[in-house]
């Protein structure tokens, strides 16, 4: 009998570690994270050009316009196949910088400021030129909360950094996604 109790134990070990194992490759299957391959672009879409960005948002970064077109640049030469020319790429871009702002978000029960927010818009007009279907112009917007307490000076450029990283995430999307 005891024997039985210790053969019937290590099955149901077996039997478990198994069924461990099963569970987690099926989470890893549902659980999809996107990367580039997930991404739909056009085999005939060879060139892209992205035209300096203009600002004109009320309150000013200088160096916010040269900046997000770098990175949009940068997003595209890094995750695409294309390549970059100065014009009449097949797929097109001008952006402007509509808003760029802080606003307060959050106040202690002193009534005094714990957090602020800084917004940044971008207006994008896409002009696909292979496709004029997959044209399109969309406002895209993101934030980042900081502490009221921190001179914003002194964060400004890691925010701006932060937000257009995923602002340039956004516009890739809509442009190659299939979602």
């Amino acid at each position: 009998m005891i024997v039985k109790t210790l053969d019937i134990n290590v099955n149901k070990k077996k039997l478990s570690f198994f069924a461990l194992i099963l569970f987690a490759l099926i989470c890893s299957n549902a659980c999809k994270i996107y990367r580039f391959s997930d991404a739909s672009i056009d085999p005939n879409l060879k060139t892209f050009t992205i035209n300096p960005t203009n600002n004109i948002a009320t309150f000013q970064n200088a160096s916010a316009a040269a900046d997000f077109t770098e990175k949009l640049k940068e997003k595209f030469i890094r995750e695409t196949r294309m390549v970059l020319t100065r014009q009449d790429g097949d797929i097109e871009y001008t952006c402007t910088i509509i808003e760029y702002n802080i606003e307060p978000i959050a106040l202690t029960n002193t009534q005094t400021l714990a957090q602020n927010r800084l917004n940044i818009s971008v207006k994008v007009e896409c002009i696909n030129h292979k496709d004029n279907k997959k044209s399109y112009t969309q406002n895209f917007r993101d934030g980042e909360n900081f502490s009221a307490q921190t001179a914003f000076n002194s964060l400004e450029s890691n925010l701006q950094n932060t937000i257009f990283d995923r602002i340039t995430q956004q516009i890739f999307n809509k442009s190659f996604s299939n979602w």
